[in-house]
């Protein structure tokens, strides 16, 4: 049985007759994270995946993968990238190689990383950050388009900015409040700002950071983009979101959550945010005046993948000491069933019988990508060469060698995958 939460919404409603006032009470979905983090299991491809596709990436001298490989998809293809540099195209159902699209560079198409950024299935369009707050776009033909500067800047570091596609037209922002500006969500078409909106739950900010405040900086590995975790010197310790952990999307919605925020909003160019879910994290829960607090086993979201089946998602506990661990949580929607596990134990494929998995996007249309190093592919099949009833769609994986590009894999959810509703004929050859 699906489990629920009352939750007040902050919104007044004029009564019909003699102009009282009333306080509408909306139904919230609870996903309870917490009581699923005492109660862990392990996680298989059968509770959550119908289908595992595998993809052998084309290998050639000129698309090698870098390291680091990170794959999402976009429409028809297969985007990789990879070392600091790279972003290839590859075709989601062949694996053949199309192209690589843009490059690192200070010149007027360059881009700074080929991390960080997105791709918007309306569109066929790859964004990347660029120097100096621009983001710099290209179409999924390898072409330079433009270079979008975002017209509301951010405040320096601690705080930041961090935006995505809502549409085929307009762009979702995200501002962490600083000392003089509450936390904001700006919506963006072209230089036009649509809509600023500051956020239901107020966090007062931080000042800005100097070197002299600081005892060490680090990068802390959190099943996404990474955290920067820093110490100071007048003994706090604090953890900020390298990447975009805030936004991401189903279908055609788009969704956000705020650090130190149970709640989940969906993201709308007509209305305000709307409040969709909560995260019921029970005693683990850390609000954002402990945030600064060691504080044992609370647990910390990072990342979000959700289709119309299921959720996704990784948090860490114990950030700040040594006993740091990072999840995969799954929740169903079928029927509010979550289970947690180790991120390092991956999924267990009990569908095909081969390496466990371990998905690092999802698209809009609901497929999840995962990356299988050539080199696992290659030792499993040496662990397992008397085995003779390997599926048929691992056996055709015998034929990648140990130096060849990875292996892509397309995962589609418990439904039937239909048509991606955001496919609208872009077409590149």
């Amino acid at each position: 049985m699906k489990n629920h939460v009352f939750v007040a919404v902050a919104c007044l409603f004029l009564a019909a007759c003699g102009g009282g006032g009333e306080t509408k009470v909306a139904k919230l979905e609870a996903i309870p994270l917490g009581v699923a983090f005492e109660n862990q299991t392990e996680l298989k491809t059968s509770d959550c995946f119908k289908k595992i596709r595998y993809v052998a990436l084309e290998t050639t001298d000129s698309c090698l993968v870098g390291q680091g490989a990170y794959a999402t998809i976009l429409n028809d293809w297969i985007v990789v990238t990879s070392g600091r540099d790279r972003c290839q195209l590859f075709d989601k159902k062949t694996g053949r190689f199309i192209r690589s699209v843009g490059h690192v560079g200070e010149d007027p198409e360059g881009y700074s990383d080929v991390h960080g950024g997105w791709q918007n299935p309306y569109t066929g369009q790859l964004s990347f950050h660029g120097w100096k707050n621009e983001i710099v776009v290209y179409g999924a033909d390898g072409r330079f388009d433009h270079i979008w500067t975002p017209s509301v800047s951010a405040d320096e570091f601690p705080a930041m900015g961090v935006f995505d596609y809502l549409d085929a037209d307009l762009i979702a922002g995200y501002y962490s409040a600083t000392d003089s500006l509450p936390a904001r969500i700006a919506l963006f078409r072209g230089d036009e700002i649509v809509r600023v909106e500051s956020l239901p739950v107020g966090q007062e900010g931080d000042k800005a950071i100097t070197p002299d405040d600081i005892v060490s900086i680090s990068v802390l590995k959190d099943g996404g983009d990474g955290l920067a975790f820093i110490k100071y010197k007048d003994g706090r310790s604090a953890i900020y979101p390298l990447g975009n952990s805030c936004f991401w999307h189903a279908g055609k919605d788009l969704y956000f959550r705020q650090s130190y925020n149970d709640t989940i909003y969906r993201v709308s160019a007509a209305k305000e945010l709307q409040p969709v879910r909560v995260l019921d994290l029970g005693v683990y829960s850390w609000s954002y005046n402990e945030r600064f607090e060691d504080k044992k086993d609370a647990i910390y979201p990072t990342k979000f993948m959700e289709n119309e089946d299921v959720i996704l998602f990784r948090f860490m506990t114990n950030v700040y000491n040594d006993k740091q661990k990072t999840y995969n949580a799954l929740y169903r929607k079928a029927d509010g069933a979550v289970k947690v596990s180790p991120l390092d134990d991956k999924i267990t494929d009990d569908t095909n019988g081969f390496l466990p998995l371990q998905p690092v996007s999802v698209s809009a249309s609901g497929e999840f990508a995962a990356i299988l190093p050539s080199e696992e592919v290659v030792s499993w099949f040496e662990d397992n060469a008397g085995e003779t009833d390997i599926p048929a769609e691992v056996a055709v994986l015998k034929k990648v060698g140990e130096e060849d590009n990875p292996v892509g894999i397309i995962v589609a959810s418990l439904k039937k995958l239909a048509k991606s509703p955001l496919s609208l004929g872009v077409t590149v050859t």
